[in-house]
């Protein structure tokens, strides 16, 4: 079947390439029984096989090559993980695809190489080597008659493709006739859609090969379409064998691309200078790496619709990686606002190594519909903040983790450690101690946990009566920490009912204000006065009120009156 076959052939050129390039390694089995691994296959292989479709059959990518080759490698590792299941007949399963045209010389594809080092190795055993950008766009072959371009083909499956003739024939870069004597020129190569000056770091693929491959596929030929696609010659199977002469040729019969951008190379280090000299400087045409074939190989006759052994691809790194949810965690902060964060089989970025991801809100995480077992593509965003781009893979099987009761949190609610509260208490904690609240220096989150787990914290001013036996007597605490701390203790105390205040929620207006009022004007104020004196909205005059007056608030007032707070 073809769908078996694509994915052999996928197996064997990831096998070829030394794995995934990107990424965490895919090693560990899942512990799924029977029906669950049969699931998880067959939906991984339903997609397998519509990517395939759309790529090879209607030559637009509905993923990206990385994340394709990434979900292929797992689908590799789960037939390792699980033989018995994978040899059902029912796990495969595709028609054959019915393609009019017969590629006269069949399309190889090739192998990917996953860094330098693969490089050098694939190297090592070859000589006459040449190097040239691997272009962004679609494949396609050319055939001309008597020097006449008489069939265009698109790849398809490597043998057989859709006709383009019609297009092609339409396309003003393409040349309708070439200079030869001979009776039958094949030449494969890149459609691409053209663009002035494209710097490959600074702008991206531009979505460019979508654009081609829908123009191709579209009834008509769109103007803009025929003024901007151009064919990039990678290669002449039947040409001659001396590569140089090859390439003469080729510019001679009227190819405007690929003979000048293709360089003869002797060592990495020159395979390595065009691969970033490619990515740093223009060319007319999107780029994702670079190809490097051997200037000697068989004739086209040879060739086999699989990634040969002369020639690779080593694609310049991808700006994400994939990795797999292994938890859905809910933090709650001060305000009792719910954040969801993915904990991730950590993975790595650059020199950065990534193991949680925040998704917002509740509501942004139902709608990103993730759950453990899902793959997930990670990117850095500005200052290095890791940032989840796409789900590239959904489990079949999805376990919904359990929600934190959003009516229980709100921007009064828990005042202690009691119930559901611990996370949102710690976070009042943190706040109260922190630069907008009361800046005690060296006074962190871990501070606060090892205090309220020792049950020396039972509400927000409790702390303020610890002695250095209370501190002595935690774990993690010795006599050093303890001072520091006892120290901080006595800074509270002498922080005045406005930056109290600010430390405990009151963020709506200055402590400048509130100090100027004074506490008990506070507690008098209307809502008309919030608005006079402390320039709130209607929205914010309410919800000073209702601070104010707060009956935890007014019982921690009377704590920090006892412990000698001015200005209550």
């Amino acid at each position: 079947m073809l769908f078996l076959i694509k994915l052999l052939v996928g197996w064997l050129l990831l096998y070829l390439s030394g794995g995934v390039a990107w990424g965490q390694s895919l090693t560990e089995c899942p512990t799924w029984n029977k029906a669950q691994t049969v699931r998880e296959i067959r939906a991984l292989d339903v997609e397998l096989q519509r990517w395939n479709e759309a790529y090879y059959f209607q030559g637009i990518s509905l993923i990206d090559d990385n994340i394709y080759d990434y979900l292929l490698a797992q689908r590799r590792q789960w037939a390792s993980c699980f033989p018995d299941v994978i040899a059902e007949p029912s796990v495969f399963g595709e028609e054959e695809r019915n393609l009019p045209m017969l590629h006269p010389i069949v399309q190889t594809g090739l192998i990917k190489l996953a860094d330098r080092q693969a490089v050098v190795d694939w190297m090592k055993p070859r000589s006459n080597l040449w190097v040239q950008p691997k272009i962004d766009g679609v494949a396609v072959t050319l055939v001309y008659q008597n020097g006449h371009l008489v069939s265009a083909i698109s790849r398809g499956d490597g043998i057989k493709g859709e006709d383009w003739t019609t297009h092609a024939l339409n396309i003003n870069a393409i040349p309708r006739k070439i200079s030869t004597d001979l009776p039958r020129v094949v030449v494969q190569g890149e459609l691409f859609w053209y663009l002035a000056d494209h710097i490959q770091h600074r702008d991206g693929g531009q979505n460019a090969r979508a654009k081609v491959a829908g123009a191709m596929m579209a009834k008509e030929l769109s103007p803009q379409a025929a003024a901007n696609i151009a064919f990039w010659a990678w290669d002449w199977p039947d040409g001659p064998e001396d590569m140089v002469f090859r390439l003469q040729q080729l510019k001679r019969m009227g190819f405007e691309y690929g003979a000048d951008d293709t360089h003869q190379v002797a060592n990495v280090d020159e395979v390595e200078s065009w691969y970033q000299y490619w990515f740093d400087n223009p060319l007319p045409f999107a780029r994702d790496g670079v190809v490097i074939r051997q200037g000697l190989r068989p004739s086209g006759s040879y060739w086999s619709a699989q990634p040969p052994l002369w020639a690779a691809a080593w694609k310049y790194p991808t700006e994400k990686v994939i990795a797999e949810v292994q938890a859905i965690n809910f933090n709650i902060g001060r305000t009792g606002r719910i954040s969801a964060v993915a904990q991730l089989k950590p993975v790595k970025i650059d020199d950065k190594t990534v193991r949680r991801i925040s998704l917002g809100s509740i509501a942004r995480w139902k709608a990103w519909d993730i759950v453990p077992g899902d793959r997930v593509a990670v990117t850095l965003a500005g200052q290095g903040i890791p940032k989840m781009t796409e789900v590239v893979w959904r489990t079949a099987e999805r376990t919904l983790p359990e929600i934190p009761d959003q009516a229980q949190h709100h921007s009064l609610s828990c005042w202690n450690a009691e119930a559901e509260c611990e996370q949102q208490f710690i976070a009042r904690l943190v706040w109260l101690s922190g630069k907008k609240g009361l800046d005690l220096k060296g006074i962190s989150q871990k501070t606060w946990q090892r205090l309220l787990v020792a049950e020396k914290v039972t509400d927000l001013a409790s702390w303020l009566w610890l002695s250095e036996a209370d501190l002595l007597s935690i774990s993690g605490f010795g006599k050093v920490s303890s001072q520091r701390v006892l120290q901080q203790i006595a800074v509270a105390r002498q922080r005045d009912a406005a930056q109290w205040l600010t430390g405990l929620g009151m963020t709506l207006i200055s402590p400048e204000i509130m100090r100027k009022a004074g506490w008990d004007n506070l507690l008098s104020w209307t809502e008309t006065d919030w608005q006079q004196h402390g320039g709130l909205g209607e929205k914010g005059a309410k919800q000073a009120v209702a601070f104010v007056h707060y009956p935890p608030l007014l019982a921690l007032v009377e704590q920090l009156k006892a412990a000698g707070v001015q200005g209550f």
